[in-house]
């Protein structure tokens, strides 16, 4: 389906993505090393109750993170959907590039919002919360073929619906006429 010029266009690619995102697992790790290391030391009791703000910000950080997951699952099927219009390769690739971009803002954002209510609160709850962040861009590891290949399966479907709708009308109008 494509040419060798092609594959080494897709591999050139997929080799970028996969640092940016090994790069931000590094970055990640280093801001919970920074919090969880550095800049707190966890005391035994737990949050006051006069603490308004930070109590606030701890369920912001918790919404933040139960929305980004399921959010940027919706984001990623929707661009891909699109990419199946698109007949460039260059085009589908910038797609898949902002893409994983809005996807990897998003679970930054949500991770670093945890590890700052982490530092508020000092509480370790909010550190499961950052796990589940961490895990989340693990499991996210691009994959520039699979976002490819499931738009032209789309792009291929669609094109298969078109020609079964030609060719019922072709026959309907020779049906009309005889």
């Amino acid at each position: 389906m494509y040419n060798e010029d092609d594959l080494k266009f897709i591999n050139k690619k997929n080799k970028l993505y996969t640092f940016i995102w090994l790069f931000l697992l590094a970055e990640l790790a280093g801001f919970f090393a920074l919090f969880y290391l550095y800049l707190v030391e966890v005391p035994k009791e737990t949050l006051k109750s006069n603490d308004d703000f930070n109590t606030i910000f701890l369920y912001l950080s918790y919404v933040a993170v139960i929305i980004s997951v399921p959010l940027a699952y919706k984001i990623y099927d929707n661009r891909k959907k699109q990419a199946s219009k698109i007949k460039s390769l260059k085009q589908n690739t910038e797609k898949y590039f902002l893409t994983m971009m809005i996807i990897y803002s998003l679970f930054e954002f949500a991770a670093i919002m945890t590890l700052i209510a982490f530092y508020l609160t000092k509480m370790y709850q909010p550190l499961y919360m950052f796990g589940i962040m961490f895990v989340a861009v693990l499991l996210n590891k691009p994959s520039l073929q699979r976002f490819l290949n499931k738009a032209l399966e789309n792009r291929e479907e669609h094109t298969i619906l078109e020609d079964t709708k030609q060719s019922d009308e072709e026959n309907d109008k020779k049906n009309q006429i005889k």
